[in-house]
């Protein structure tokens, strides 16, 4: 489907936002349901939240190679962290602040997440919080290709230019896909 382009749909520019460290503060949570599957499973933790912010490129499989957690329990350590952090409990909570900022963005910008998350985790959690409206698209890791792929597939599907478009990310592997 085509969509309109920055000027016709009367937005003023494209707003590409990372979701875990940008919309949700995930590290803590992240590391310590990873600390309880690596205790689960005999395996040693020892990482902080400043080696979290050194990951490169940060996503969920990074972090379970640098723990050693071995490539066939890949699948259950996703798993695993899925269904603890999608609950109440223990959901990943907003950055304070953050859906007030949304809700302000998207009356005169348009606005998509990048995430190497997937992108129905992303789209669920921010309807919970009442954000449906705010994000127009959604481009995740059950999509193919890299993050740096989405965001050019975002600036063609918003016909939007290099210069009308921002990209906000919280690490080294946002910075390089921008």
């Amino acid at each position: 489907m085509a969509r309109p382009s920055m000027q016709r749909n009367g937005k003023d520019a494209l707003i590409l936002l990372d979701y875990d460290g940008v919309i949700v503060d995930s590290a803590q949570p992240v590391l310590d349901e990873t600390a309880a599957f690596c205790r689960m499973h005999g395996i040693a933790f020892n990482l902080s939240l400043s080696d979290f912010d050194r990951l490169n490129p940060a996503t969920f499989t990074m972090l379970a190679q640098v723990c050693g957690i071995p490539e066939p329990q890949h699948r259950d350590y996703g798993r695993y962290l899925f269904d603890t952090l999608q609950n109440g409990a223990r959901r990943i909570p907003l950055f304070s602040g953050i859906k007030d900022l949304l809700e302000d963005l998207c009356a005169n910008h348009t606005l998509c997440v990048v995430t190497a998350n997937h992108a129905d985790v992303v789209r669920t959690r921010l309807a919970h919080e009442g954000l449906r409206d705010c994000i127009d698209t959604y481009f995740g890791s059950n999509q193919p290709g890299t993050k740096a792929d989405h965001i050019r597939e975002a600036l063609s599907q918003y016909a939007a230019t290099p210069e009308r478009a921002w990209m906000v990310g919280d690490s080294v592997s946002d910075i390089e896909a921008a």
